[in-house]
Formats: structure tokens, sequence, C-alpha cells
């Protein structure tokens, strides 16, 4: 599910319909090119299937999950949830694949969610070929989920908020009275690069937007998303960061209050992300106006 990804959209599809058989993508009510770009990806032929929800509520758990059957109803064997500022690592396909297959019956995966950190936030260029560094060791405690048949075979479960769970027994479960049912991925096997913050244009529109479409869907949990809150009334006050904030924001992107520190304190080791695919559609892409 994507909304105002015109940045990072057609790194994400191309880098991805590489390495995964299909692509299933929601566009929830984009206005900056994204679905431009989309369309003009299915026109080139990729394998990406492409829906429209134009609600103001941001319902990623229900669309992700009915995304998630569809995919298993047309034969898949795993299916990754993923946002558009996720990128797929594996050095090879199979090797994941037969891990996954020896995985218990009654068993989904996780992944390690990885923090990129641009080596510049200027908006020019493949995004990826600026994906060069990520943090050393993560302080976010997430992962994102792999879904796999027993996923399937389970009809009350849904994809958890932000894909970061599995949520067996339906929505609104205590999940600390439920019983681990997902296996970690070892990293060096397959990991999830996470590169959430691009550029200071890019950041405001996915606070401003994200918050308000987040809000209007009135979740029963008002400590998610708690990290969009803070930045939105950040921005409110500010206005769109420098460079140093920006890069502050990244490397702590996800962290709970207490145990962000600052950028300069934070290791970052050279993992780069391979840019080795074209971008052709960056013309379709258009600037927004953001208002908080």
């Amino acid at each position: 599910m994507v909304r105002n990804e015109a940045d990072v959209i057609e790194a994400f599809v191309r880098h991805h319909a590489r390495r995964v058989d299909a692509l299933y993508v929601v566009d929830h009510r984009s206005e900056d090119g994204t679905r431009d770009i989309l369309a003009a990806l299915v026109a080139e032929g990729l394998r990406i299937s492409v829906a429209h929800d134009d609600q103001p509520a941001q319902r990623q758990s229900e669309t992700v999950t009915a995304l998630a059957r569809r995919a298993f109803a047309a034969g898949a064997t795993v299916v990754l949830p993923l946002d558009a500022d996720e990128f797929v690592k594996w050095p090879q396909r199979g090797a994941f694949e037969r891990w996954l297959g020896a995985l218990p019956a009654g068993l989904c995966a996780a992944l390690d969610w990885q923090t990129y950190v641009p080596d510049t936030f200027a908006d020019a260029g493949h995004p990826l070929a600026r994906a060069r560094r990520r943090r050393a060791t993560e302080a976010h405690g997430l992962h994102k989920v792999v879904l796999t048949r027993a996923f399937a075979d389970a009809p009350a479960a849904v994809v958890g908020p932000g894909s970061h769970t599995v949520l067996f027994e339906g929505p609104g479960q205590d999940l600390t009275r439920q019983p681990v049912r997902l296996a970690r991925v070892p990293p060096a096997l397959a990991a999830l690069a996470h590169l959430p913050v691009r550029s200071a244009v890019q950041l405001c529109t996915k606070i401003a937007l994200g918050w308000r479409a987040h809000r209007a869907a009135a979740p029963r949990d008002a400590t998610l998303a708690y990290h969009w809150q803070a930045l939105y009334e950040e921005l409110a006050r500010t206005g769109p960061p420098g460079d140093t904030r920006l890069h502050e924001i990244a490397v702590n992107y996800g962290v709970s209050v207490d145990a962000r520190h600052a950028a300069g304190v934070i290791a970052l080791i050279e993992d780069p992300l391979p840019a080795d695919t074209p971008i052709r559609h960056a013309a379709l892409a258009r600037p927004m106006a953001v208002r908080f």
C-alpha cells in the first residue's frame, strides 16, 4: 500500500520485479505522480497489478491482509508485505526459499528491518544509489513479517499494523498472551532494507499526509505510529528540516524516545544497495505543496 512515493516507487517496482514472481500494489490517494508512474510500469509489461483506494482513512492492515490472501489464492507459497521504501536483500533467493520451506508447520517468519541513511538528501538521481550505509545495530526492536502457508491456512489471521506482526486470532487480541509464531530469518540469508528518509520534501509529505490518514482510520491503539505524531508536531513548528536534522531523523527512525541518540554517536556501516535498474519515468513526478 503506497501513497505519494513518486521519488522511490519506480526503483521499488523494478528492484522487486527482478526478485519476486508478482507484485500487488494499492495506491492510496497519491497526488504526486505515483499513479502515473505505476501506470507506465504496468504498460511496460512488468509483473505488477495495481488498484486504487481513494478513502480518506489509511487502512493498511486490512488492505495488506486482503492483498496477501489474493496472492495466496493465486498460487503464492510466500508473501512479503512491503512498503515502497523497503527493499528485499538476499544473496540467493533459492536458499531463502529452502529455509522457509523447512520451517515447522504453523510458523511465519520475520525479516530484520535495517535502517538505511542516504549519503545526500538531494532529491535527484536513483534513490538506491544514495543508499550506501545503514545502522550497524538497530535500536527500534522491530522486524517485518514474511507470510507462509501458516497465514493462508488461518482464516482469522491478519497482518498487523505496519506489517510488523501477524495477528493469528484476528485484530484486537492481546499479543502478550499469544505464543510467538514468527521465526527470525538469519540476516545473512535475507533482510529488508528500509529507506524512510530521502529528502525534506518527501519526509514532510510522508508525515503530514500519513499522520492525518492514520488518525482518520481511528486505530484502537493510540500509541501506533507515535513517531509520525511526534514528527508531525515538530515539522508543524519548524517547517522543512535541514540536512543535519534529516540525518538525525533518519538514524533514529522508529526508535523510542528514550533510545534515541545524537546522529554523530550512531555507527553506520557500508552495505550498499544495488542501483542496477533504470529510472525512466522520473518526469511523471509532480511537486506537492504540503501544509501542516
